[in-house]
């Protein structure tokens, strides 16, 4: 009786939770993390999800980085501060941790458009 109950209860796991794979999302796709993509279009037909990652590539040479707002006025406002980081290497990966709202600014250019506000489901 309790291999039966096993069962059903990961037969019940997998009917709840059909794949448990993270997605990895190049934000911006090919033209990366830049001050001339349009990231309400890019993001529109994306669904993410906990443990989904997303990767901000951009030269390093170009003054760019990837801030992490604290809440919708910073990003809305493009303030630096607060913020839970800065990042710079220009190949910087941010794994969604729990559900919310995340907001990512360039502190250089984010009054031209080089933000996204992701939305992360269960």
């Amino acid at each position: 009786m309790a291999r039966i109950t096993a069962a059903f209860a990961v037969i019940a796991l997998f009917a709840v939770f059909p794949s448990m794979e993270a997605t990895q999302y190049i934000v911006g796709d090919d033209r990366g993390w830049s001050s001339n993509v349009d990231y309400y279009s890019w993001i529109a037909d994306k669904t993410f999800h906990v443990g989904d990652s997303l990767v901000f590539n951009y030269p390093t040479m170009m003054r760019h980085n990837v801030l992490v707002a604290a809440n919708f006025d910073v990003y809305d406002n493009c303030d630096a501060a607060p913020n839970y980081g800065i990042w710079t290497s220009g190949n910087d990966v941010f794994t969604l941790p729990t559900t919310g709202t995340y907001y990512f600014t360039c502190e250089y250019d984010c009054d031209v458009g080089q933000k996204i506000m992701v939305e992360v489901n269960s």
